[in-house]
């Protein structure tokens, strides 16, 4: 369940809706639950000035497709709730907030079969603040969960929200990337770079994006009006045309980009100057088992050998020295 804001000249109005599963069982519309009109605050009064009482009408209509619908109500209606409202209920959030957990194998398969490649890009942005897509693949996939079993209403107006957050300076890059005009230009600044390009060629290569986007009548799951550009993706127009990029300096960015790309250095890992064979014959100990023990617990082997091999006892000189380099490497290992 979700709220919708639908936009018509100067005048918001307001709905709750809810995704279904269509017949075909992998693709996803929306019905109406209710019409909560231009000002949602009519739906509710407050008692002693911040318990809130929602209408009966539509605690009826939520509870029909939901059982838990004063939290759900709270949830959707958040932001016009009054603020001692808000703080009180905040209070106890911690009672319906879950654990992230790990992907179940039916939750991959979902996300296989129902996340589209436009939804990834938009994801990636604005988890990670990627204009460059090219290590899209490495996007943890539990990002994508919100958008399982959803219809494609609910997802754009999910966008939507999450899309506030970015400032109209911001609007061009974001834009550039999630439609992959990147693919369209050979510079080798145009990864990152967007404002360095020609602003009429990537309006061609944006307007030929987004007509291909419209009628991807699997990325719509088959909701597609009956013709002109569709309504969620007039938002992208208006973000590309009617928004000035922040300026940014060409050489501050190329000098990051430079960083960026070069953050692959890692230390070489760790390793005794013997081969593990050898390390567990010189201590008569499996080299797992040395790899496990603490500093202490070696310190304290090293010593039982030392006692036996030392030359003092009677023990092999040379035997000796390889036994403290190898302890030594070993110590400086566990550091």
């Amino acid at each position: 369940m979700y709220l919708a804001s639908l936009k018509k000249g100067q005048t918001i109005t307001y709905q709750i809706r809810q995704s279904y599963r269509k017949e075909d069982g992998d693709t996803f519309g929306y019905r109406l639950i209710y019409d909560l009109g231009p000002d949602p605050r009519r739906s509710f009064e407050l008692y002693n000035d911040y318990i809130v009482l929602f209408n009966d009408e539509l605690m009826s209509a939520v509870a029909a497709a939901d059982e838990n619908e004063e939290f759900t109500l709270d949830q959707l209606l958040w932001r016009f709730l009054p603020q001692e409202t808000r703080r009180r209920l905040a209070l106890f959030g911690s009672r319906f907030s879950l654990r992230p957990s790990p992907l179940s194998a039916e939750e991959r398969d979902k996300i296989d079969r129902q996340i589209h490649l436009f939804d990834r890009r938009r994801l990636y942005y604005l988890r990670y603040g990627a204009v460059d897509q090219s290590r899209l693949s490495r996007m943890h996939e539990k990002c994508c969960r919100p958008l399982l079993d959803t219809s494609r209403d609910e997802r754009e107006f999910y966008f939507t929200a999450e899309e506030a957050a970015l400032s109209s300076g911001h609007y061009l890059q974001y834009i550039y990337a999630i439609f992959n005009i990147q693919k369209h230009f050979h510079q080798s600044f145009a990864p990152w770079f967007p404002e360095a390009l020609p602003s009429d060629e990537m309006a061609d290569h944006f307007l030929s994006e987004i007509c291909i986007l419209n009628d991807d009548c699997r990325f719509w799951q088959g909701d597609m009006s009956a013709e002109g550009l569709q309504a969620h993706l007039r938002r992208y127009l208006i973000m590309f045309f009617d928004y000035r990029p922040a300026i940014r300096s060409f050489q501050a960015e190329f000098a990051k980009a430079f960083r960026d790309g070069h953050r692959r250095f890692r230390w070489p890992k760790r390793t005794p100057n013997r081969p593990p064979e050898k390390v567990s014959e010189i201590f008569a100990t499996p080299y797992d088992q040395l790899q496990k023990m603490s500093r202490e617990q070696l310190t304290r082997l090293y010593r039982k050998k030392a006692m036996d091999l030392h030359p003092d006892r009677g023990g092999d000189h040379d035997l000796f020295i390889e036994l403290t380099e190898v302890y030594e490497s070993l110590q400086r290992m566990k550091k």
